[in-house]
């Protein structure tokens, strides 16, 4: 969470000690793959240090067996390409993480029933369940956290083998096998997102983790335009979890109602984070501010700060490399007027915006790198711009261009 505004809030050279990290674990984590499972490339459990440590830690397995922790940084690699389109970085940074990280997971799964592809043992990140016999419990197979990260995995490196001209290679060709085979998510009996394969009776229904969420942010396996009936079980499964929470868990709750462009919840969870603590007195888990701005845990976690810039961004523009959505969760009534310059889009664009009135006013978009094909979406209108290198193009509020000067 500490990185996800880096890249739509146009700061992707803050990137560079993540990928300096991430590779140093990766050496381990090739050790540790051999070692502890017998499997190629490399692995990264929940917990690591200043030494890179990627073996399991010691305690209770819901918190310390977690063998995603590598492939949930090597999402990061990808994202930056698409924001950066920089294919240097692609080559030779990304791509060979992406191998390593894509040759674990494809060890780690298993055949499971009716022939689908899961891990087990796997947990949810710090959330336990309720077995069949009564008693708490944290392990089972295929969590949809991980089913999400490996999804996210394989569609990134497949789509990174194509930039390279590396499609023919053994391991996409395993890649590409293995991704119709995975579980599927599945939506529970009361409409929301399961958490586990099986559902199971959740002891603690306002848990601040979402992680059945992952695939709708930061991932993309579900989206508006391409899974509505994910997106509708998402949006119960944010309802159902309900609005309390460090304020880690706020800002990834704001990032979704944002991602589901409901502008309404988005606010809410907004207004929810700037609720100001008392330091003095303290609840569990409760979110909010002190007056120092200093997100609250508590104590202070420096996540949300970064994770609110992030959310924030997600409600002004949303993108993929040749979509571009305008204002997509904006709260009109709310923010009925302001600007915000200089974020970033994938694809390489740069997004200078307006708004008046609740309504768009201007946008401005340009690339330094390369020329960009991008189609421009705002409140269900579509049209194509060609985004020329070294030009900045104006749109007004019916997406026509109305000037265009060189930068």
């Amino acid at each position: 969470m500490n990185y996800w505004p880096s890249l739509p809030c146009n700061l992707q050279e803050c990137q560079e000690p993540l990928f300096d990290y991430t590779s140093s674990l990766s050496v381990n984590g090739t050790k540790t793959a051999k070692v502890n499972y017998e499997a190629s490339g490399w692995v990264v459990h929940q917990v690591t240090d200043l030494w890179a440590k990627t073996s399991p830690d010691r305690g209770q397995a819901v918190w310390a067996i977690w063998p995603m922790g590598g492939a949930w940084l090597c999402t990061h690699l990808w994202e930056h390409y698409t924001y950066t389109m920089d294919k240097d970085f692609l080559r030779n940074r990304a791509y060979p993480l992406l191998e390593g990280c894509a040759s674990f997971l494809l060890d780690w799964l298993i055949e499971g029933q009716g022939g689908y592809l899961e891990t087990n043992p796997s947990t949810s990140p710090e959330h336990m369940f309720i077995a069949p016999d009564g008693k708490p419990a944290s392990v089972s197979y295929s969590s949809t956290m991980d089913m999400s990260i490996i999804k996210e995995i394989f569609s990134e490196i497949v789509s990174a083998a194509e930039v390279l001209g590396k499609s023919e290679d053994a391991l996409i060709e395993r890649v590409r096998k293995a991704q119709p085979r995975l579980l599927p998510t599945k939506i529970a009996r009361d409409g929301s997102i399961m958490e586990w394969a099986l559902n199971f009776e959740d002891p603690e229904v306002h848990h601040r983790h979402i992680s059945q969420l992952f695939g709708l942010y930061p991932g993309h396996t579900i989206t508006v335009e391409k899974t509505p009936d994910l997106c509708k079980a998402a949006d119960n499964t944010l309802y159902k979890r309900g609005e309390d929470g460090p304020g880690w868990s706020t800002t990834w709750k704001t990032a979704c109602w944002a991602r589901l462009r409901n502008s309404e919840h988005a606010y809410r969870m907004v207004k929810h984070l700037f609720d100001l603590v008392d330091p003095d007195h303290e609840g569990n888990f409760e979110g909010g501010l002190y007056s120092n701005l200093f997100t609250a845990h508590p104590p202070f976690q420096i996540d949300a700060n970064f994770g609110f810039s992030a959310a924030v961004a997600e409600m002004l523009v949303q993108s993929t490399i040749k979509d571009l959505y305008l204002l997509p969760a904006l709260p009109r009534d709310k923010w009925a007027s302001g600007c915000v310059k200089g974020l970033k889009a994938r694809g390489g664009v740069t997004v200078n915006i307006c708004w008046k009135e609740g309504d768009l006013h201007e946008v401005g978009l340009w690339s330094k790198e390369q020329n960009s094909f991008k189609r421009l979406h705002y409140r269900g209108a579509t049209v194509m711009a060609n985004i020329s290198n070294g030009k900045v193009y104006t749109f007004n509020n019916k997406l026509k261009c109305i000037k265009t000067c060189s930068l």
